[in-house]
């Protein structure tokens, strides 16, 4: 029954979204070819968060045959220095119509000595560039984990002063922002480590469980997908 309760609860609440923008309906209206294009690191370039990443293009595929050219061009390891350095042959080379992205749960890493505002100055940096190229593109900006365990807690001390940076960037420009991590705190919090693991073994890669039930369905919210 405890389970059956929260399943529903995250069913009702699942990923808060800032902003709006109906990105499902733009993919309806556009006229020709739509190019998606999702750009992080180890959370959708491993083989658990290419695992989300080809789901939801599986998805998006459904519901706009033939229509869509997508693309996931993100690498493990890296973080938004490597991201905005190579924003241009990476990213803009594909010319998107929207972009996903996401690099806060690397950058807190303390070996890369960042400190939190960077996060957003280079979230920033990407979203100028996307725009420049194309300023109708649409801009989904995700944050993946609060709750990192283990070794990964050691090396992310300040991962919310990072997150933060990104809901500022959000709010201040206008973004679409997917805040997974009220998703995975929600199930620290009524089930606790043992449970959150099931959906984040070390607090920060998503498990196939958690990119069905959770970031799969979060992003066709946030795209407003019907």
């Amino acid at each position: 029954m405890k389970k059956l309760i929260i399943n529903i609860v995250m069913i009702l609440l699942i990923t808060p979204v800032i902003h709006a923008q109906n990105i499902g309906r733009d993919i309806r209206r556009a006229k020709g070819e739509v190019n998606i294009v999702v750009y992080g690191a180890s959370v959708v370039a491993s083989s658990a968060g290419k695992y989300w990443v080809n789901q939801l293009f599986s998805e998006l595929n459904k519901r706009y045959p033939d229509k869509l050219n997508c693309y996931n061009v993100s690498m493990s390891g890296m973080n938004s220095f490597w991201a905005t350095e190579n924003f241009k042959d990476s990213v803009l080379v594909k010319k998107p119509d929207v972009l996903i992205f996401g690099f806060c749960e690397n950058d807190c890493v303390e070996r890369f000595n960042f400190w939190p505002w960077y996060s957003g100055r280079c979230a920033e940096y990407m979203i100028d560039k996307l725009k420049e190229q194309n300023p109708d593109a649409a801009v989904i900006m995700y944050i993946m984990s609060e709750k990192p365990l283990g070794n990964a807690a050691e090396t992310r001390p300040e991962i919310k002063a990072f997150n933060d940076s990104y809901r500022e960037v959000a709010k201040k420009r206008d973004i679409i922002l997917i805040d997974f991590s009220e998703d995975f705190n929600y199930i620290y919090n009524t089930e606790g480590e043992k449970g959150l693991k099931s959906y984040q073994p070390d607090g920060i890669m998503p498990t196939k469980k958690a990119s069905d039930q959770i970031i799969v369905p979060g992003l066709l919210k946030a795209m407003k997908m019907k």
